[in-house]
C-alpha cells in the first residue's frame, strides 16, 4: 500500500508541476533558475522521448495502456516481493501515467526542466520518475535479485543431502 501512495504522490507532484508551468509560462517561454545550469522552459512534446515520433502521440497512448494492463496480469501471477522492486514499479508507473494523462487530456506532454550546461532535451517530473525507476530496476536485477530455486532443484538437493547423510 505504501508504494501505491508513493507512486500517487509522484504522480500528483508531476501533475501540479505541469499545471503550474502552463499557468505561469507561455509556450516555449523560459525562466532561468540557476544561470548556466537550470532553466524552466515550457515545452509541448507531441511524441515520445526526445520528441521522437512527434506525430504519433496516439501510439504512445495505446502502448502505455497495453503495458499497464499487461503489468496487472503479470504481477497477479508473479507478485513483487521486495521493497526495491515495488519502489521501481511505483516510480515507473507514476511517470508513465503522468505522461499518459497529458497525452489524453492535452494532446501533448508538458515538459519544463531544462539543464543548460549540456545539450539535453527538456523533460518533466514524470520522465525523472521513469528514468530513476529504470536505473533502480537495473541495479536490482543485476546486483540484488536472487532467482528462487525451482521446486525440482530443491527436491534434488534434498535427496542428494539425504543420500550423503546415510
Amino acid at each position: 500500500m505504501l508504494y501505491f501512495i508513493l507512486g500517487g504522490l509522484f504522480l500528483i507532484i508531476d501533475q501540479i508541476s505541469k499545471f503550474l508551468t502552463e499557468s505561469i509560462l507561455n509556450p516555449y517561454e523560459s525562466v532561468t533558475i540557476v544561470e548556466g545550469v537550470l532553466d524552466f522552459t515550457r515545452h509541448h512534446n507531441t511524441g515520445g522521448p526526445w520528441s521522437m515520433l512527434s506525430d504519433y502521440s496516439y501510439l504512445f497512448i495505446i502502448v502505455t495502456f497495453i503495458l499497464l494492463i499487461g503489468e496487472i496480469f503479470f504481477f497477479k501471477k508473479f507478485p513483487l516481493t521486495s521493497p526495491m522492486s515495488k519502489l521501481t514499479c511505483s516510480l515507473i508507473n507514476a511517470g508513465a501515467i503522468g505522461n499518459l494523462i497529458d497525452r489524453i487530456f492535452r494532446g501533448y506532454v508538458v515538459d519544463m526542466i531544462r539543464v543548460t550546461f549540456i545539450d539535453y532535451p527538456v523533460f518533466n517530473i514524470a520522465d525523472c520518475c521513469i528514468v530513476v525507476g529504470c536505473i533502480l530496476m537495473c541495479i536490482y536485477v543485476l546486483f540484488i535479485y536472487k532467482e528462487p530455486a525451482k521446486k525440482s532443484e530443491f527436491i534434488n538437493e534434498e535427496s542428494d543431502n539425504e543420500q550423503n547423510n546415510t
